[in-house]
């Protein structure tokens, strides 16, 4: 399945459009619970009274997303070693894998790998996938992450040995607010695209039920 460049206006726009108008009324549901708690201090010991900041946290991550989604002008671009962007991302997840008891294996080799891109995007990225792998394995699964090069492109693939998707979900995974996880938001992956598709890339997953799933992300190459 090969998403070429996520390109989706219409969401965009509505995104922006629902965000802006949701931000005032949570600030005002913050400030009252706050009001509420110094008029009745009580209320604190109530144990379904925490669960209302719990909302407010889920719906502000909501905004977060809605925000990263629609912004495609805030990128800081400089020329990058994907290599080692890569290897930060993978050492960032490493307590994450050993505490889901799954083996991240890298392999690089020592040529270089430049693009022109924005590290805290590209990470962003990199994050997401990675620890959408993570959660996806089963208990002693394995993730592995390379660099390949091809004439116009570097070549980052994830490739779990999990679950696997099927093909009627496979088709659905980068539609903004399609999520077949508990509590997902469907905005993961969606972000993901606009990511790459920001760095003039392309995105490709190739799956199947009970054989893993496999991302390719593709960046033009920089040349030397």
């Amino acid at each position: 399945m090969n998403m070429g460049k996520f390109n989706n206006n219409s969401t965009n726009l509505a995104c922006a459009k629902i965000a802006h108008e949701i931000k005032n009324p949570i600030a005002i549901i913050s400030s009252t619970l706050q009001l509420i708690e110094i008029q009745f201090p009580d209320v604190k010991k109530n144990k379904h009274w925490h669960k209302l900041y719990g909302e407010l946290d889920f719906i502000s991550s909501l905004l977060n997303d809605f925000n990263k989604l629609n912004n495609t002008s805030d990128f800081d671009f400089t020329l990058l070693d994907l290599g080692e962007l890569l290897s930060d991302a993978v050492d960032r997840f490493e307590a994450f894998a050993l505490q889901n008891q799954v083996i991240l294996k890298l392999e690089l080799c020592e040529d270089l790998y430049t693009v022109n891109g924005d590290d805290v995007k590209l990470m962003e990225a990199f994050a997401n996938l990675l620890k959408n792998a993570i959660e996806a394995v089963p208990k002693y699964g394995t993730i592995l992450i390379s660099l390949s090069k091809e004439p116009s492109y570097v070549v980052v693939t994830i490739e779990d040995n999990g679950c696997g998707i099927d093909d009627e979900k496979l088709s659905t995974i980068f539609l903004p607010f399609v999520s077949y996880k508990d509590n997902g938001t469907g905005l993961g992956l969606p972000i993901v695209a606009s990511i790459i598709e920001n760095h003039n890339g392309l995105i490709d997953v190739v799956s199947s039920l009970n054989n893993g799933t496999k991302f390719l992300i593709k960046l033009p190459l920089h040349p030397l």
